[in-house]
């Protein structure tokens, strides 16, 4: 639900197939927890892109895969996408997985991956065209460098300025 949202707020549209595979992308993000650090990406990738998944094609693969590819190894990293699996998927695919991905650096970072806390993080419009991901006051603890720094990617993926922001 939160993607859904953070999607309509950056005014991107998706087919009924792409929004699907956004919400599949979710529930297969921290696919590879338990593999170590280095590997997690690569790992990732290759459970998504090999498990018997039904009701999704070739290029909705590759969105799921390449999803959790940037999530785990950087959304920049293009060293760690192989030519043919980019040719699988249109362009559109792959720039949904990339901002998918870097909405999700974001928010397991504020996160942990705890349940409940998702539903707590908005978005909110200020003057101009900036955005702010606003935390609860008493979430402030979790405000630092490192989720601003991946905000900023967001923000670089977005061309828009965003703000990390205290509510109250």
């Amino acid at each position: 639900e939160w993607t859904r949202e953070a999607f309509e707020v950056f005014g991107i549209d998706e087919t009924e197939d792409e929004a699907r595979y956004r919400a599949a992308s979710c529930l297969v993000a921290d696919i590879s927890w338990r593999a170590h650090p280095e590997y997690r990406g690569s790992q990732s990738l290759n459970i998504i892109a090999h498990a018997s998944l039904i009701g999704i094609d070739h290029p909705g693969r590759v969105y799921l895969a390449l999803t959790g590819l940037y999530r785990n190894e950087g959304i920049f990293n293009e060293d760690a996408v192989g030519e043919v699996l980019k040719t699988l998927a249109p362009p559109r695919y792959l720039e949904r997985a990339r901002f998918l991905a870097a909405l999700l650096r974001v928010v397991y970072m504020l996160s942990a991956a705890m349940p409940g806390m998702i539903p707590r993080l908005r978005w909110e419009r200020r003057a101009g065209d900036r955005l702010a991901l606003v935390l609860p006051a008493d979430l402030a603890g979790l405000f630092g460098e490192r989720p601003v720094g991946r905000l900023a990617q967001v923000a670089k993926l977005a061309g828009r300025k965003l703000d990390l922001a205290i509510d109250g």
